[in-house]
């Protein structure tokens, strides 16, 4: 028991010396990384800005700092000079002499003045800052690029402007798309439906068309309000149901009367088709800058297939939202 003891007590001494070397030599456990401390006050330091007005570039500042306000940062009002020690986030504006073009960089730099991340846009004019600083602050409190934004997920409606056989069919899409300032990645989904309804005679024709697609668009500018021109290709199902209702006559018509019918007898002949085609699209979009879109297209679909009675190729005009995460 004696000896049992003793070995006991040789093991814990050297496990304890072990660990003591390693603290010694620097061999011990990695240092945890330092966090940035988010309850100190970070400092908006407002750095060159040749040849633009100043009144302008406190607005620029102060729209800044209260994007980085909303982002959890906690930062004072901006200054010219760096009054303490802290994270400092420095905003510059510089013109361009070729073509009158804004410069808008924003920066994050340690106390050194050492720059940790910057992001920068090249707009139209000092107001499109207005719209392009909360995309730039996002881009840089959570170091993504600000070409691009992982996700934008977008819903809207629309209608055709040239009827199917007298049919208008209305719908919605949904779907999203990978942003870039020149261009996207798009997919999307769409459904739509219309009829004609029994109006000065006794047929309705009712249409269903719904797709799935994949594409993309070109921007003609990189600026907040662009237009754009695109197309893809696409899985497409059209469904044309033609409905005939003649009186109804003795004991069929008495029974639907007993039951709350109406005096009408319904016979339908549907046409259904699945395959695939392209589609193009010509429009604008709205907000390019910040995290809320909004987009008025024209649109075309081209299925490479036919109904049997008819050819189905709708042309729409939608408007749709969309936010980017």
């Amino acid at each position: 028991m004696k000896t049992s003891s003793t070995f006991r007590m040789l093991v814990l001494c050297m496990v304890l010396l072990t660990l003591n070397s390693h603290y010694a030599f620097g061999r011990g456990p990695r240092p945890k990384e330092r966090r940035v401390d988010q309850s100190q006050r970070s400092i908006l330091l407002i750095g060159d800005h040749p040849g633009i007005d100043e009144r302008d570039v406190q607005s620029v500042a102060l729209l800044v700092a209260q994007e980085l306000r909303k982002q959890g940062i906690r930062v004072g009002d901006p200054v010219h000079e760096i009054p303490a020690l802290g994270t400092v986030y420095r905003v510059v504006l510089r013109r361009s002499n070729e073509n009158k073009k804004i410069l808008f960089r924003l920066s994050e730099e340690d106390t050194a003045g050492t720059i940790v991340v910057e992001r920068e846009m090249l707009l139209a004019d000092i107001e499109a800052v207005v719209s392009a600083g909360p995309r730039v602050v996002y881009a840089l409190v959570h170091r993504k690029p600000i070409t691009s934004d992982s996700l934008v997920m977008g819903v809207g409606v629309f209608t055709t402007i040239v009827p199917i056989e007298e049919v208008l069919p209305f719908g919605v899409r949904f779907g999203w798309n990978v942003d870039r300032l020149s261009y996207t990645v798009d997919m999307e989904g769409q459904i739509a439906y219309g009829e004609t309804g029994y109006q000065s005679t006794n047929r309705n024709y009712d249409l269903l068309f719904s797709s799935v697609s994949l594409g993309g668009r070109y921007f003609f500018s990189k600026q907040n309000i662009a237009p754009y021109i695109g197309g893809g290709f696409a899985g497409m199902s059209a469904k044309y149901t033609t409905t005939v209702r003649t009186p109804a006559e003795g004991f069929i018509a008495a029974l639907s009367l007993l039951f709350g019918g109406d005096e009408w007898e319904y016979n339908s002949d549907s046409e259904e088709v699945l395959g695939i085609g392209a589609y193009g699209v010509l429009g604008i979009e709205i907000g390019r800058f910040s995290r809320g879109r909004l987009k008025l297209e024209l649109r075309v679909d081209r299925p490479f297939f036919q109904l049997p009675s008819l050819d189905v190729m709708p042309i729409t005009l939608g408007i749709a939202g969309g936010w980017a995460f």
